[in-house]
């Protein structure tokens, strides 16, 4: 944290967790054990899936963020953003937390791969309870090491570390030997960046020269966000399927405002994407 984002960070602020999807959907359980009457879950408008399912697991509502939101168990904030890759203002989030007594949690997983600023973190700004979440799963292309981290609020961390480790959920020593090996080296991170980076701007090209002009690259993150000319999200899924057996997800999946857009993940091997490319070039929208 201190060499890629320039915060100093107390280690008995630190712990690790089994791969961060873990820790989002178990979150909200194990901060009711601190706040068993609290609201309901914040999360964006448009969001991974988890959050919500977090909420449900903890039995509370999930309820998409407002600027007039009050207190509630938690707040998800994820910048950038699964799915659209967009930027959310920390600082402003932190801020909320401390005017709302609410935490926040920052998902960060996509943190290093932002292309249109530096990269942050919510622990830039000191003020409420915040927690960010850090995964190897996209910086480092080790999903499959099921290994991340998570820092913060030291009341927040001592009672989290506290009930996870009761609960089993501890991360194995190997794991951990492998994860602090990943993360600290930067050049093959970099590496990586590059390769989402070449991989979000060829498809683009590629689905504007197909006949799709409204295709926008991301401010971060690894996926492209694309508007259905129709507004229909699943009819334009179901046509990159067809045309060039390109499996995306539907908008509609990330929230009702979504309707409209698919999301393409730059998570496939080069190869395969070049073969998706091919036969776009030999079709038209």
């Amino acid at each position: 944290m201190q060499r890629r984002f320039g915060v100093a960070v107390d280690p008995a602020q630190v712990a690790a967790c089994v791969g961060t999807k873990e820790l989002v959907a178990g979150l909200p359980s194990w901060l009711r054990l601190l706040n068993p009457g609290a609201g309901p879950v914040l999360h964006p408008d448009l969001a991974y899936p988890s959050y919500a399912m977090g909420a449900f697991f903890a039995g509370v509502d999930a309820v998409a963020f407002s600027p007039t939101a009050g207190p509630a168990l938690c707040r998800w904030v994820n910048s950038p953003s699964n799915p659209t890759g967009q930027l959310d203002d920390l600082e402003a989030a932190a801020s909320w937390a401390a005017g709302n007594e609410t935490p926040v949690l920052s998902d960060e997983c996509y943190a290093e791969l932002t292309w249109q600023d530096d990269p942050h973190t919510i622990l830039e700004y000191p003020g409420g309870p915040v927690l960010a979440l850090h995964s190897l799963s996209k910086r480092s292309n080790l999903a499959g090491l099921r290994a991340g981290f998570f820092a913060g609020d030291g009341e927040l961390m001592e009672h989290l570390v506290e009930v996870r480790r009761h609960a089993g959920l501890m991360v194995p020593g190997p794991v951990q030997e492998a994860a602090a090996a990943a993360l600290d080296d930067d050049a093959h991170a970099a590496a990586q960046a590059e390769r989402y980076r070449a991989r979000l701007e060829r498809f683009a090209a590629g689905l504007r020269a197909w006949g799709l002009s409204d295709v926008e690259l991301p401010a971060g993150g690894i996926y492209l966000w694309v508007r259905s000319p129709d507004g229909d999200g699943w009819a334009l899924a179901s046509r990159l399927a067809e045309a060039a057996g390109a499996v995306v997800a539907p908008g509609a999946l990330y929230g009702t405002s979504g309707t409209a857009h698919v999301r393409i993940a730059m998570t496939s091997p080069d190869e395969a994407i070049d073969r998706v490319l091919a036969r776009l070039s030999e079709s038209t929208f």
